[in-house]
């Protein structure tokens, strides 16, 4: 079989929709490669121990301190911060500033010829376009709408003329086109003016609940309903603030778990805000390895996933978080994002929809199922039938096995 290509840009523990297509494609009995790049010691043993034996793991760019000369690492960082500089400042758009060694990983890549390149995330996004001008097959998984996935101030430092440039050519070019959710695949069936790619939710294995460990390391008081959020950072623009302003409208007393990166200052600042006086407790915990993770979730007892409405990608995503939840067994809380409400419409029965801008709506559905325990316990023994039937991964890779091979047919 010929060789499938996966690219990337960041480390694989830190995008688990990688390394579940990477697993699924070798199981289906493809040799698998990744290029990627190569930042912390630590998360890059976390990712060999994701994926599936034979699978070839290459970082490309490696900034890895002291696994290349001092010289080169400047040169890799110093490299990009110029192109982001002169996107910023001159508008003059470079690749280079979406990731480290854009042109490195583009020569990578040409090495491989693969039989087919996936490529993920922004950078790779720009290497599939130049590999589909080359006459490459080449997939894109279009994990966010990247042209529209950041703030206004955020996005002065990123090519978007360009992003949008490669998006619109790989959704009408490519040999095969995927996203996260059917509210994505619509609004970039719409930016692009052609046929909606495949949808491919971002769901988790129902294998992974065999690593449950049944320890309870975060929740203290067995007779409190525990509530969980978690991300990479707990910090300002997350929806905290608002969820402790609803929580001040929670009569019965609960634990709230936050997970994430977390400043001091603005965990202070959470404490300074949270209603402690109505018997609610904050806890706020460090990241965990993935293979923790749904050990940890499955401890609480309503998950929250409180996305906002911009930008664009996010209000019609459906994030890791909320599809980790209904696999870990939890009641859902859900702001009402396009994608979200997505997923409530699947799951009806597990998955509570409130207004982002109502703070008073999610007081009033975490009351509801804080104070009816038959309601709690119903949604969550229904977050495992979705799972089962809807929200888990094993579902999701025969539908990426099966797109694969129909590209994959004729090059043998």
């Amino acid at each position: 079989m010929k060789k499938i290509c996966i690219l990337t840009q960041s480390h694989l523990c830190r995008n688990p929709r990688v390394v579940k297509e990477a697993n699924a494609l070798h199981r289906a009995g493809y040799p698998v490669k990744i290029l990627t790049t190569f930042s912390d010691m630590q998360q890059l043993r976390e990712d060999k121990s994701l994926i599936e034996a034979g699978i070839e793991l290459k970082g490309v760019s490696n900034i890895i301190p002291g696994h290349t000369s001092k010289l080169r690492n400047l040169f890799t960082r110093l490299r990009r911060r110029i192109a982001v500089e002169l996107t910023a400042r001159l508008g003059w758009e470079d690749p280079e500033a979406l990731g480290y060694g854009f042109r490195k990983n583009l020569k990578a890549a040409r090495k491989e010829q693969a039989g087919l390149y996936a490529c993920h995330q922004e950078m790779a996004t720009a290497i599939g376009y130049k590999l589909l001008k080359e006459g490459h097959r080449v997939a894109f998984d279009l994990e966010d709408w990247y042209s529209h996935d950041l703030l206004p101030e955020a996005n002065k430092y990123r090519p978007l003329q360009l992003l949008e440039k490669y998006e619109k050519y790989a959704l009408t070019h490519a040999s095969l086109v995927y996203t996260t959710s059917e509210s994505m695949a619509g609004r970039l069936a719409r930016f692009a003016g052609t046929s909606a790619p495949g949808v491919l939710y971002n769901a988790f294995p129902l294998k992974e609940r065999e690593w449950l460990d049944n320890k309870r390391l975060d929740k203290k008081d067995p007779d409190k309903v525990s509530v969980h959020w978690y991300s990479q950072t707990a910090g300002p623009g997350r929806g905290l603030e608002f969820l402790i302003r609803a929580l001040d409208n929670v009569y019965t007393p609960v634990e709230l778990h936050l997970r994430g990166n977390c400043r001091p200052d603005y965990e202070k600042q959470l404490h300074g805000l949270f209603p402690h006086e109505k018997g609610h407790e904050l806890f706020i915990h460090p990241l965990v390895p993935h293979k923790e993770l749904l050990s940890r979730i499955a401890e609480h007892d309503i998950g929250l996933a409180l996305e906002e409405y911009a930008p664009d990608s996010r209000d019609l995503t459906i994030t890791n978080k909320i599809l980790q939840y209904i696999l870990a067994g939890l009641a859902v809380v859900a702001s009402d994002t396009s994608g979200q409400k997505e997923v409530a419409r699947k799951a009806p029965e597990s998955v509570f929809i409130f207004n982002r801008a109502t703070p008073e709506e999610l007081s009033t559905i975490l009351n509801q199922l804080i104070e009816d325990k038959s309601m709690l316990a119903k949604a969550k023994e229904k977050s495992l039938t979705y799972a089962e039937n809807i929200f888990c991964w094993e579902e999701q890779e025969k539908k990426l096995v099966k797109w694969v091979q129909g590209v994959m047919r004729d090059t043998r």
